[in-house]
């Protein structure tokens, strides 16, 4: 079997969780290809999900002799201080992390599922909890890990209300909620990103990233007999006069933003 073909399998083992097939198959790859960082990085992350800690580090150590600049094995053998393995199930080897917590807080986080998602090589290493980053460009915002590969984008409409607080300068944190990655059936992936508002410039700073008002934004997708009779409060943020206000340095035109969106729980 090619390398490539042994790869895919490789992969698909992990996201079944067969962490022992994962072990046997990157085994088989590095016995032709020893210096292969994807092979030895699956096999650390392996190792350490059966527990076995001290193989998983020697071999993300290896990586780093290979290639110093290997951001997945560092973040790895960083991680890998406050992972704690649980035995109390002896089919299943638990492994917790300090990840963050998914609080909900009206207006300034949004749970999103991202559209055309990366390359498989990049989404195979995700996991929950890992920090991802908003990147903006001219009509999107694409979403990248720390090596600024691509993990997918936003969608449009989130995107285009994001782009003018980004260029102004609000900052955000991301990591990644779920990530369900199928090799063989591209239609099937999912990442969700959990976004948090950290800091609102001046000139926003009484316009929320995600209003909880945004309610309703769907109807122009909803069959007729779905839609409600009675129509919906759509009025733009800069259109609420008594929240409003303008940085000292505003010229006096309101700068349009896109209407609230609706929860992508």
């Amino acid at each position: 079997m090619i390398p490539q073909e042994l790869a895919t399998k490789a992969i698909d083992a992990a996201l079944r969780h067969d962490w022992k097939e994962a072990i046997r198959i990157n085994l088989q790859i590095l016995k032709t290809e020893s210096k292969d960082l994807d092979a030895l990085n699956r096999l650390g992350k392996a190792y350490l999900q059966q527990g076995f800690k001290t193989k998983s580090e020697e071999i993300y150590h290896k990586v780093l002799r290979l290639d110093k600049y290997n951001q997945i094995a560092a973040k790895a053998l960083e991680a890998i201080k406050n992972f704690k393995v649980d035995r109390s199930q002896s089919a299943i080897t638990h492994i917790s992390t300090g990840s963050p917590l998914f609080l909900e807080e009206p207006g300034t986080t949004k749970t999103v599922t991202l559209i055309r998602l990366g390359d498989i090589k990049t989404l195979s290493h995700l996991q929950p909890g890992d920090e991802v980053f908003l990147a903006p460009r001219e009509h999107c915002v694409s979403v990248v890990n720390a090596q600024q590969e691509n993990v997918g984008r936003l969608p449009d409409d989130l995107a285009s209300r994001l782009l003018p607080f980004l260029k102004a300068g609000n900052t955000y944190q991301v990591w990644i909620k779920t990530s369900e990655i199928h090799p063989s059936n591209p239609a099937k992936q999912n990442v969700r990103v959990f976004i948090r508002e950290i800091q609102r410039v001046n000139k926003y700073r009484n316009i929320p990233s995600f209003p909880s008002t945004e309610k309703l934004s769907y109807a122009a997708f909803t069959p007729p007999e779905l839609v409600h009779s009675e129509k919906p409060d759509i009025s733009t943020p800069e259109e609420d006069t008594d929240n409003f206000v303008h940085s000292d340095d505003a010229d006096g035109d309101e700068e349009k933003l896109p209407l609230p969106l609706p929860d992508d729980d």
